[in-house]
Formats: C-alpha cells, structure tokens, sequence
C-alpha cells in the first residue's frame, strides 16, 4: 500500500498550464466533477502518457495538475477544501485526499477492492471486488473493516455512487442481456431495484450521477452499434426519463456530473473531435466546452 500511494502521488505538485495546442497523439479529458461551489472541475488528463488529476476553473481558466500515477478519478470532498483522489492497486484501492492547488496529501480510506467512493460523511467506502462477469459491490468502513456485499456477485456492478444523504448507491447492472441498467440499493443491501429500462436499440445505461436533492440520476446511454452516447435523466420518483441534447452524429457525451444548483451538469464528449470536458443545462440546452479551448484573457 505504501507503492501505490507513492505511485499515486508522483510529481503532484500544481504545474501551470497554457493554453492546450494540438499534439501529435490527442489527449483525452475525461470523468469531470464540480466543486462544491460550482466554481471549479476536477478532471482526468492522459496527456502525458498516464493518467493525472488536473482542476479547471468552469469559465476555462486556471488549469492545473493536481496529482499524477495510478489515478483512476477524482471527487471534490464535501466542503470543497480536498480532492480526493481514488488510486488502484492489484487488489486494493486508496482514496488520498489532496489540495485543490496542489499538496496537503493525506491517505484518508483503504479498502480490500477496487474502484474505491467514499460515502458523504467519508465515513464508509464503497468499491468492487471479483472477475469481471461477476463483479460485486462491497461497502466498509473507511480503514477497510465491517465489509460486507450489497449488490452484484452473480450478475455485475459498476461505477457506484452515493446519495446525497449516504443512504443509497446508484451502480450499474449487467446480465446475461448485455443490456446495462442503473439500479439503486439501499447502502445496507436491501431494496435493491432497476430504475432504468432501456432496450437493446436504445443502448446501455450507465455511470450513475446523483441530483443534489437526491431525486434524480443523470446517467449516460451508450451504443456501440451506433457509435453514439447520450446523457440522460431518471426522476426517481415518476420514473420518467429523458434524454439531453439528442444527436445523430457519431458522438459520445459521457460520465455526467451535477453542478450544485442541480440545474447544469458537466460531461465528457468528443463533440469537438477529441475528448474534452462540456457544460450544459439540465434540459441539454446551451452546451458549453471547457477544456481544450485557449482560457479567456485577464
């Protein structure tokens, strides 16, 4: 555990960055997530050949590295003042909590699994453990301890996510359909229920944000017949869905992430040729890209 987290944190310290210009191998900027304030993105680059943690500022400006290594994802911590950063090893995982400009490292959750999301409070993880075609979702205490399963094992779960509240994980669910869905289960196992209903022509559904109010999931729909991505929203109480910024072109719009009015979301989408982060409203009106255009002037 000490490798990883030293792997994880190699060369974190905030480098400033220009104005991003071509390169002969595109760089993709992916899995964004809003700070507290609405103010700042968290994001991962492979610009340099491994995965990184950057943060940019909504308005394009002020983008800098955060942390460098094994990082899989980053995620603003309730107050705004860390990031934390989920980093993988064989079979274990650690969040480190780091400054938003840059230092301040602390190791701050290890679980037995993968894929490691610290629940609200920071108090619990949850994360995955088994092969791929039967993976599960476990949830522990922060330092690891009281495992126990709550979704997947026989069939599979992916890309949990917590509830405003603790009290819930979104994941997504895959069978022998091949058709993925998002449920929601109880953070204790129970009440575990399918919220989505795609079909097969639609795509599958998955990486599960939760609305600031905790009544509704943005979610991405992907087909690769298609080659096309969509992001869409459940309301958990009516069931009703509807999908944001339809298109018939070959483009993905991916990962979803709320901003904290619960009126925008940030995503990832190769709409403008490579893989960047995107703003717009909760209504897919008035897309907005962020990274990879030259930041405004003082």
């Amino acid at each position: 555990m000490r490798r990883l987290l030293a792997t994880l944190l190699i060369a974190a310290g905030p480098v400033a960055l220009r104005a991003q210009q071509p390169s002969a191998r595109p760089s993709s900027n992916t899995l964004p997530a809003v700070s507290p304030d609405g103010s700042r993105i968290a994001f991962v680059s492979d610009r340099d050949s491994a995965s990184a943690l950057f943060v940019i500022g909504v308005d394009g400006a002020g983008e800098h590295r955060i942390a460098g290594g094994a990082v899989q994802r980053g995620r603003w911590s309730a107050d705004g003042k860390e990031i934390l950063v989920t980093g993988a090893g064989a079979d274990s995982a650690c969040v480190v909590a780091v400054n938003p400009g840059g230092g301040g490292r602390r190791l701050v959750a290890t679980v037995p699994g993968r894929n490691a999301v610290l629940s609200p409070d920071a108090k619990r993880a949850a994360y995955l453990v088994g092969p791929w075609r039967r993976t599960a979702l476990a949830v522990a205490n922060a330092d690891g301890s009281g495992a126990r399963f709550v979704a997947g094992g026989r069939d599979t779960a992916w890309n949990p996510a917590w509830s405003p509240d603790g009290k819930r994980l979104a994941y997504t669910h895959g069978d022998s359909s091949r058709v993925l869905q998002v449920h929601v289960v109880n953070a204790d196992g129970t009440g575990d229920r399918a919220v989505t209903h795609m079909t097969a022509d639609e795509g599958s559904a998955q990486v599960p944000a939760w609305s600031p109010d905790g009544r509704r999931l943005a979610f991405q729909v992907s087909n690769s017949r298609s080659h096309r991505a969509h992001i869409w929203i459940v309301d958990l109480e009516s069931g009703a869905v509807h999908k944001l910024a339809a298109h018939e072109e070959a483009t993905l719009d991916e990962a979803p992430a709320w901003f904290p009015d619960g009126k925008r979301l940030a995503f990832q989408s190769n709409r403008s040729g490579r893989m960047e982060i995107w703003v717009m409203k909760d209504d897919g009106s008035e897309p907005r890209q962020v990274t990879g255009v030259r930041p405004p002037r003082p």
